[in-house]
């Protein structure tokens, strides 16, 4: 008998401090009015229908051709900027135009330790200067690797400065 009192009596006080813990709790206060206010104050700070324009890493073709196309450096960025001299303009049978820009504007032919190729795309066109003019091309940077290419590329083109 006892010991049954003394099941009963630990069972009482486990189930009364088991109901001490559940009491009520304060609920959480929603605070809408800030929130909202935030949100004004930031909409109107922010346009909504411009977008940011993207930063241009400024690269001399030098530059951009000593990087090893098989490992990404700091110095790499996706979207480059880069000066040089037209020296051939040519209609690619995908739609794209290819703007062979070298530093000097004397060099005949693809010389991949001078030159690079930009790529302007029927989706983003681009008013392309004549062979000799100096030019800015700003756009995404690639390594074309292809049988017989194996240079880099801004591809697309995203803005031409003459």
């Amino acid at each position: 008998m006892r010991r049954s009192l003394a099941v009963i009596s630990g069972a009482l006080l486990a189930v009364g401090a088991f109901a001490a813990g559940q009491g009520t709790q304060p609920k959480p206060v929603a605070k809408k009015s800030s929130a909202s206010a935030g949100k004004s104050a930031n909409s109107a700070a922010k346009p909504s229908d411009q977008s940011p324009k993207p930063l241009y890493a400024e690269l001399t073709i030098t530059e951009l051709i000593a990087e090893d196309a098989n490992r990404w450096s700091d110095r790499m960025d996706t979207r480059a900027a880069v000066s040089g001299f037209v020296t051939q303009v040519t209609k690619a049978d995908d739609g794209d135009t290819e703007i062979r820009i070298c530093e000097n504007p004397k060099i005949d032919g693809m010389d991949r330790a001078r030159c690079i190729v930009a790529k302007c795309i029927p989706k983003l066109p681009c008013d392309v200067p004549r062979v000799g003019k100096p030019i800015t091309v700003k756009g995404i940077t690639q390594y074309d690797a292809k049988v017989g290419t194996h240079w880099w590329e801004i591809h697309p083109v995203e803005e031409i400065e003459k």
